[in-house]
């Protein structure tokens, strides 16, 4: 295939950081009894996550009412060594497009906010990296 034709329905800047910025999301959480989680939150885009979601401890304490059975909590290799992760559902909505997720934090540990490629394969992004921008398309 020589090319495709995107048309953008809504960038958003990439974040500052030390070396390098970096691209993010932004979305609304919602627990399985409908609860709208307090603050629209951003992720920053990881593709080395497997998962869907990521969040810090206290995030996640409010999705644990859909908190899935410990048989199915997933279990990362990382450089540290094996991670377990909580996992509960929950629903996302990425720009009026909502789908239902697994969100997930460190059974042991602090955690911290990723979009992971769970996420990443349902939506059709450009990462404009000379523009610094991270754009949901059609």
């Amino acid at each position: 295939m020589v090319g495709r034709s995107y048309r953008a329905r809504g960038c958003i800047k990439y974040k500052s950081s030390i070396l390098a910025p970096y691209p993010i999301l932004r979305m609304k959480l919602y627990n399985v009894l409908g609860e709208e989680f307090p603050e629209e939150l951003e992720f920053p885009i990881d593709t080395g996550y497997e998962g869907s979601l990521m969040l810090q401890r206290r995030d996640y304490e409010f999705f644990m009412v859909g908190e899935l059975p410990r048989e199915y909590w997933r279990t990362y290799k990382t450089l540290v060594g094996r991670i377990v992760m909580r996992v509960a559902r929950a629903i996302a909505e990425i720009d009026n497009m909502k789908f239902e997720v697994y969100v997930e934090a460190p059974y042991y540990g602090y955690g911290k906010r990723l979009i992971g490629r769970e996420i990443l394969n349902k939506l059709k992004l450009v990462l404009d990296g000379p523009r610094q921008e991270c754009c949901l398309v059609d």
